[in-house]
């Protein structure tokens, strides 16, 4: 697979333009390394713009945005597939930064995938021909080009004739080459997914059809169904069961067990023994009054515990939802947040620059979590800080980019708030 410098760049610094690095002009996977060779740290932004919607940001595939490349360092994206057309954009905070964009691409070579109206000259034993006027996938066998599918649209189905007699199984033939079954999906879009570009001879199946790769035409045909041809059924063996042998005579019942013997007599009762004697009931005489008892008594049962009756339960408040408006708070000049701000939009209107002041705790108590989206409505570029004792953590600023920008303010600590969104790069 050849490798090739696609472009190399070394740009002014950032000032609300970003410089081409590159437009590709094969279909390849690229990467961009980026060098500092400055005295200072440096924030880079790479994006990529689709030919499919060239000056449409909404579009545009970021593939690092304000990236931190430090003194002496450098940085390599993570590889990417483009297109023929597709474009390669760069900008960093300075003028220090290097720019170069590299690809790995197929390069040419046979195909055995034919897309034509006339059949195809010299063949070989494995290469398939799509008739681009019928749509019938032929495979080469050596002696000429077999139907095995077709990619013409499927017409109506016409009714079911009657079954032809069985004809005899014919030899088998010998091992076609020239497709390779590299897997399975259950879509085609999974399949283009993963699989942009294949390879002569690559295909998968998607049940119940295969799909070849077409190199002509740098896409997955549709071949058909993948199911092969059902073997004759075997001849079914003998079922064999030997002889059954003759009942035996039954033999004669064993005696049973000898007479019971006579009981024996039962024996004579023996005599009643003589009562004893009654002993004599003697009271002995009654003991001194002893002295008052010092001990306290028992302490009586403790009386019932009574519990009144529980009121009724309130009625359930109602439930909220993801849709509920926000409030927006327009303001046309600097501003010190309010708890009431707490989850509103302030949209700034402001001609020439303004801020916005977080205050402290002490002043207004907002709880850890809560936020205030910020919007640059006006020309007027935005600033975000604290007041005195509140810190505000940001990156690459803690300015909004350009008009229509947004970013959030949350609070993450009793006077540490973070700011995020669409921030200016210096």
């Amino acid at each position: 697979m050849p490798v090739k410098r696609l472009g190399v760049a070394s740009p002014a610094a950032y000032t609300n333009a970003f410089t081409e690095l590159a437009t590709a002009d094969v279909a390849c996977v690229a990467s961009v390394i980026i060098a500092n060779k400055g005295a200072v740290e440096l924030n880079a932004t790479v994006y990529v713009e689709p030919v499919e919607s060239p000056g449409n940001p909404s579009n545009y595939v970021y593939i690092v945005n304000s990236l931190l490349v430090g003194v002496g360092q450098s940085f390599e994206t993570f590889r990417f597939a483009m297109t023929v057309g597709d474009k390669i954009w760069v900008a960093a905070s300075t003028a220090n930064a290097s720019f170069s964009a590299t690809v790995a691409y197929e390069s040419s070579g046979r195909s055995n995938i034919i897309y034509s109206s006339t059949q195809p000259g010299f063949p070989q034993v494995g290469d398939i021909w799509v008739n681009s006027s019928s749509g019938a996938v032929g495979l080469y066998t050596g002696s000429g080009f077999n139907t095995v599918a077709t990619v013409a649209p499927t017409g109506p189905t016409g009714p079911t004739g009657p079954t032809g007699p069985q004809g005899v199984t014919g030899p088998t033939g010998e091992q076609g080459s020239g497709i390779s079954i590299l897997g399975s999906y259950a879509t085609i879009e999974l399949l283009e997914a993963d699989n942009a570009t294949g390879n002569p001879g690559d295909a998968y199946i998607v049940s119940p059809n295969v799909y070849i790769w077409d190199e002509q035409n740098s896409a997955w045909v549709n071949s058909g169904p993948f199911v092969g041809p059902t073997g004759s059924t075997g001849p079914t063996g003998p079922a064999v069961t030997g002889p059954t042998g003759p009942t035996g005579a039954q033999g004669p019942t064993g005696p049973e067990g000898g007479p019971t013997g006579p009981t024996g007599a039962t024996g004579a009762t023996g005599p009643t023994g003589s009562a004893g004697a009654t002993g004599s009931s003697i009271t002995g005489p009654t003991g001194p009054t002893g002295a008052a008892s010092t001990v306290t008594g028992p302490t009586g049962p403790t009386g019932p515990s009574v519990t009144g009756p529980t009121g009724p339960t309130g009625a359930t408040g109602a439930q909220g939802t993801w849709d509920t408006v926000q409030p927006i708070e327009v303001k046309s000049d600097t501003y010190t947040l309010v708890l009431a701000d707490a989850g509103k939009l302030v949209r700034c209107t402001k001609g020439t620059a303004m801020s916005i002041i977080v205050p402290t705790n002490a002043a207004e108590a907002y709880s850890i979590g809560q936020r205030v989206d910020i919007m640059q409505y006006g020309a007027g570029q935005v600033t975000v800080s604290g007041d005195t004792g509140v810190t505000v953590r940001f990156t690459p600023t803690n300015k909004l980019r350009a008009t229509y920008s947004t970013a959030s303010i949350i609070k993450i600590g009793t006077d540490e708030w973070v700011l995020a969104g669409d921030l200016a790069l210096t």
